[in-house]
C-alpha cells in the first residue's frame, strides 16, 4: 500500500486563505505609502519609461502595445485591468495630478467608458516621469518579476508624496483603502515643515494641509475639528457638496460635482426630482458643460435658487460623503515586503520623507561609485601623460594589446583597468589642450567626490537636500486648490415642507398591507384593492403631514404623505419603503395630521385634573395632553404613548413604540384623546374594559403595564378597541360564528389588571374582520 500523507482540511484551508489574502493586500489592493502606487501602476510606469520610452517629448504610442507590454513583463493579469489602470491615471477628474497623458478617447465625467486601447495613445506626463527618473541611480531595490525572467522595482522614487496627492481606492480581504486627493502644494509644506521640525504637533502641520483637495471640486463642509480628527486617526467622513452661483434671476449655474460622481448620474437624478414635481422652485435643467462643468437650472420667476439647492443637496448625491480610510503598505525590514497599516497624517509623511532621504543617500552613493571609477581612470590618464613620449614608444614596441598592458602597467605602475582605459583613448586627445581637459575633470570629480562624502556624513546635509528637491517640484507642478474649505457656515437650513405642494388627500390601507393615496373616493367599496384584499383605513391627510404604520413587532414607520404613490391603481406594499421583520404586519394607522387627530384632555399624573378647569369651564390651552396610541400585546400588556413622539418621518428600521417579548406580537394600536375606554377580549372568551388612563403614559419604548391577566397559559388576547361611546366595541366571533361586540351596554367598566368577564362559558373566540376605519378631513365629509 502506498503511504498516503494526511493533511488536516482547516489547516490547509486557513493557510491557503491566508496567501490569498495577503497576495490580494500586497501586490494588487493597497498602494505603497512611499510612492503611492499599487504595483499594476507601478508596473505601467515603469514599462513606459524604461522599456518603451514615453517620456513627455515622445510621440504617442498605442495603448494596446504599453498593456502588451506591462502585461508580457511584468503584470500577471488580464489586459483590461491594466488598461483601466492606465486610463484611471490618465484621467484629470480622477487624479489630482495625472500621471500618464492620453490622447484619444479615456473616458469622462459623465461616465462614458473609455475608447479600446487600440484606439488610444498615450505617453508620459512630467510627474509621470520623474517618479521613475531616478531609478537609473540605484535608488530603489529590484525583486524577480512573476516568470523569473526580468526584474521590477519595488518601489518608484517618487519625488512627492503621490499617496497623499493623488489618493488611492482599494478593496483587499478583511481591508481596504479610500485616501482623497490633495493639494500637492500643501502637501509640500506640510513635509518641508516635517522635515524642519520632525515632532511638529498635528496641528502644525493642518496650518498647510487645509483638508482634502478633489480634481472635481466641490465644498467640505467639515469643522477643521473635525478634519483634525480625520487626519489624526486615519479614518472618518468628509462632506462634499457640489458648488453653484446665480446668473440673472432665473438661472442656477452646478460648477462643481462631488468627487467620483458620475455628471450624467447627478442630472438624471435632478430631473427626476424635477419631473415629479419635488422641486416646485425648478422648471428645467439642462447640460451645457464643456472641460468645465456647467449644470443649468432654470428657476421660476421669484421663486428662491438657495432653497432648490437645499433640496438638492439633502435628496440627490450632490450632497455626498467621502469615507476616508488611511491604509497603505508601509516599508519593514525586508526591503521586498510591506505590511498593511492605517496611518495618520504626520505618519504617512514621514514615511515618505524617510524614503526620500534614502532615495537621495543612495542616489550619492551610486554617483560617489561612478565618480571614483571615472578618477581612477582618469589618475592613470595623468600618470601616462606625464611620460607620454615613453608610453608611446612602449605601445609601438609591443607584440599586440595584451603585451602593450602589461608593458603600461609595469613601468608606470598602473593596473589593468586604468591601462586598457590608456590604449582605447582617441589620438587627437594627445594633444596637450586635450591633456588639460584631464587634468581639469579630474580635479572637479575630485571635488564632487569630496562634496558627495561629506554630505553622507552629514545626515542633515542631506535632509536639506530632501528639502530643496520637494520645493523644485512644488514650484514645477503646484496649482491652486480646486475645492473650498467651507466649513458649517456653509450648510444651508432645509425644511421638507417648503418643497411639497399642499393638497388635501386620502391615505388608503388595505388589511394585506397596500398603501396609497388618492385626492377623493366615493365610497369605500369603489376603493381600488387587489383580489381578497380589503380596506383597513381611509384617512385624511395633507401631502406635508405624516402617517404613522404601527406594527405587530411593536415598530411604528412613518413616512411623509406626499412619499407614498398617488394612484387609483393598487398602491404599494409598505414594506417597500421600510424593513419589515418576517411576519411582521400593520396593525393600526395614524394620520399626524393635527385636523383629524383627537385633542388631547386635560390630565394631571395620569388622572383627570377638574382642578385645572377656569371659571367659564374650559381648561387653559397647557393643560391638554395627548393625544395617544394604546397598544396591547397578546399576553395582555398595554403601553400608552403620545403621538407626537413619531410624527416626524423615521428611517427603514422605524421607531420601538412597545418591546415585544419573544413569541408575542402587537394585536392592536389604537388611537385615543385620552377619556375613552379599552376594550379587550381574550381567546378562552373573556372580556374586560376599563378606562384609557389607567395605563400610564410611556416616555419610551417599553414591555407595558399589565392591561388584562390572563387565566391559563394558552389564553391569548384577540384584539383591542378604543371606544368613546356606548355602542362601540371590539368585535369578535364566538367559535360557532355567533358575532359579539365587547362594549359598555354589555360589560362593565372596570380595572385594568384583572380576569374580565366571560363572554362564553363553552368554546373559544376568534377575531372578527373591523370595520374600516375613515377619518375626513375638515369639509370633506
Amino acid at each position: 500500500m502506498p503511504v498516503v500523507d494526511v493533511i488536516p482540511l482547516h489547516e490547509t484551508a486557513r493557510e491557503r486563505y491566508l496567501n490569498y489574502a495577503l497576495s490580494v493586500i500586497t501586490s494588487r489592493a493597497l498602494p505603497d505609502v512611499r510612492d503611492g502606487l499599487k504595483p499594476v501602476q507601478r508596473r505601467i510606469l515603469y514599462a513606459m519609461a524604461t522599456n518603451l520610452r514615453l517620456t513627455p517629448e515622445a510621440r504617442f504610442r498605442k495603448s494596446a502595445t504599453i498593456v502588451g507590454e506591462v502585461m508580457g513583463k511584468y503584470h500577471p493579469h488580464g489586459d483590461s485591468a491594466i488598461y483601466d489602470a492606465m486610463v484611471r491615471m490618465a484621467q484629470s477628474f480622477a487624479l489630482r495630478a495625472p500621471l500618464v497623458d492620453g490622447q484619444g478617447n479615456f473616458g469622462s465625467l459623465d461616465g462614458d467608458p473609455p475608447a479600446a486601447m487600440r484606439y488610444t495613445e498615450a505617453r508620459l506626463q512630467a510627474l509621470g516621469a520623474d517618479m521613475t527618473a531616478e531609478i537609473k541611480y540605484d535608488t530603489v531595490a529590484f525583486r524577480p518579476t512573476y516568470d523569473g525572467t526580468l526584474f521590477e522595482p519595488v518601489v518608484l522614487p517618487a519625488p512627492v508624496p503621490n499617496l497623499l496627492i493623488n489618493g488611492a481606492t482599494g478593496i483587499a480581504v478583511g481591508m481596504a483603502t479610500n485616501i482623497p486627493p490633495h493639494n500637492l502644494a500643501e502637501i509640500v509644506d506640510a513635509a518641508v515643515t516635517l522635515i524642519k521640525s520632525p515632532n511638529a504637533r498635528l496641528e502644525t502641520l493642518l496650518n498647510h494641509v487645509k483638508g482634502p483637495d478633489f480634481p472635481t471640486g466641490g465644498r467640505i463642509l467639515n469643522t477643521p475639528a473635525e478634519i483634525a480628527k480625520i487626519y489624526e486617526t486615519g479614518e472618518g467622513t468628509i462632506d462634499v457638496r457640489g458648488e453653484y452661483e446665480t446668473e440673472g434671476k432665473a438661472k442656477v449655474i452646478i460648477t462643481s460635482i462631488p468627487y467620483a460622481m458620475t455628471k450624467s448620474s447627478l442630472i438624471e437624478k435632478i430631473a427626476d426630482h424635477i419631473r415629479l414635481g419635488k422641486v416646485p422652485q425648478i422648471v428645467d435643467i439642462r447640460d451645457e458643460s464643456t472641460d468645465e462643468v456647467r449644470i443649468v437650472l432654470e428657476i421660476k420667476r421669484g421663486a428662491s435658487a438657495d432653497a432648490a439647492m437645499a433640496y438638492l443637496f439633502k435628496h440627490t448625491p450632490l450632497q455626498s460623503r467621502f469615507h476616508v480610510n488611511l491604509t497603505c503598505l508601509v516599508p519593514t525590514d525586508n526591503p521586498e515586503i510591506s505590511a498593511p497599516e492605517k496611518l495618520d497624517l504626520k505618519t504617512a509623511l514621514q514615511h515618505f520623507l524617510d524614503f526620500r532621504l534614502d532615495v537621495v543617500t543612495r542616489r550619492l552613493k551610486h554617483e560617489l561609485r561612478q565618480l571614483e571609477k571615472r578618477i581612477h581612470i582618469l589618475k592613470g590618464f595623468v600618470v601616462v601623460f606625464d611620460a607620454l613620449d615613453e608610453a608611446i614608444k612602449l605601445i609601438r614596441a609591443s607584440k599586440n594589446k595584451a603585451d602593450a598592458s602589461q608593458r603600461l602597467r609595469h613601468r608606470f605602475g598602473i593596473d589593468e583597468l586604468q591601462a586598457d582605459a590608456v590604449l582605447e583613448i582617441k589620438l587627437y586627445r594627445l594633444a596637450r589642450m586635450e591633456i588639460n581637459a584631464i587634468r581639469k575633470e579630474l580635479a572637479e570629480k575630485e571635488a564632487r567626490a569630496a562634496e558627495i562624502r561629506a554630505l553622507l556624513a552629514d545626515e542633515s546635509g542631506r535632509w536639506r537636500m530632501v528639502r530643496k528637491e520637494l520645493l523644485a517640484a512644488k514650484k514645477k507642478y503646484a496649482d491652486a486648490r480646486r475645492s473650498t474649505i467651507a466649513g458649517p457656515d456653509a450648510v444651508i437650513e432645509y425644511s421638507a415642507e417648503d418643497y411639497i405642494i399642499a393638497e388635501d388627500v386620502y391615505v388608503i390601507v388595505t388589511r394585506e398591507g397596500w398603501v396609497k393615496r388618492q385626492r377623493s373616493y366615493t365610497a369605500l367599496d369603489a376603493i381600488r384593492v387587489r383580489e381578497g384584499d380589503t380596506v383597513m383605513h381611509a384617512l385624511g391627510a395633507s401631502t406635508r403631514a405624516s402617517i404613522g404604520f404601527f406594527t405587530s413587532a411593536g415598530r411604528c414607520y412613518t413616512a411623509r404623505v406626499d412619499d407614498l404613490p398617488q394612484t387609483t391603481g393598487y398602491g404599494d406594499p409598505i414594506q417597500k419603503y421600510f424593513d419589515f421583520k418576517d411576519k411582521e404586519r400593520v396593525i393600526g394607522v395614524v394620520s399626524f395630521d393635527e385636523r383629524v387627530l383627537p385633542r388631547g384632555v386635560p390630565e394631571l399624573d395620569g388622572e383627570a385634573a377638574p382642578e385645572l378647569f377656569q371659571g367659564d369651564g374650559a381648561p387653559p390651552e397647557d393643560a391638554f395632553v395627548g393625544p395617544y396610541v394604546v397598544a396591547v400585546s397578546t399576553d395582555g400588556l398595554a403601553v400608552r404613548v403620545e403621538t407626537g413622539a413619531f410624527e416626524d418621518p423615521s428611517n427603514k428600521n422605524g421607531r420601538v413604540f412597545m418591546r415585544v417579548r419573544k413569541g408575542e406580537s402587537v394585536v392592536g394600536a389604537e388611537l385615543a384623546s385620552g377619556d375613552e375606554n379599552v376594550c379587550l377580549a381574550s381567546k378562552q372568551g373573556r372580556a374586560l374594559i376599563f378606562p384609557v388612563r389607567q395605563v400610564p403614559v410611556f416616555k419610551s419604548a417599553a414591555k407595558g403595564v399589565i392591561a388584562m391577566r390572563l387565566a391559563a397559559k394558552d389564553d391569548r388576547i384577540l384584539g383591542v378597541a378604543v371606544s368613546d361611546a356606548a355602542r362601540r366595541g371590539l368585535e369578535v366571533e364566538t367559535s360557532r360564528g355567533r358575532p359579539e361586540t365587547v362594549r359598555t351596554t354589555k360589560f362593565e367598566v372596570s380595572n385594568r389588571g384583572n380576569k374580565g368577564s366571560t363572554i362564553i362559558s363553552k368554546g373559544t373566540l376568534r377575531t372578527a374582520e373591523p370595520d374600516p376605519i375613515e377619518l375626513h378631513l375638515p369639509g370633506k365629509e
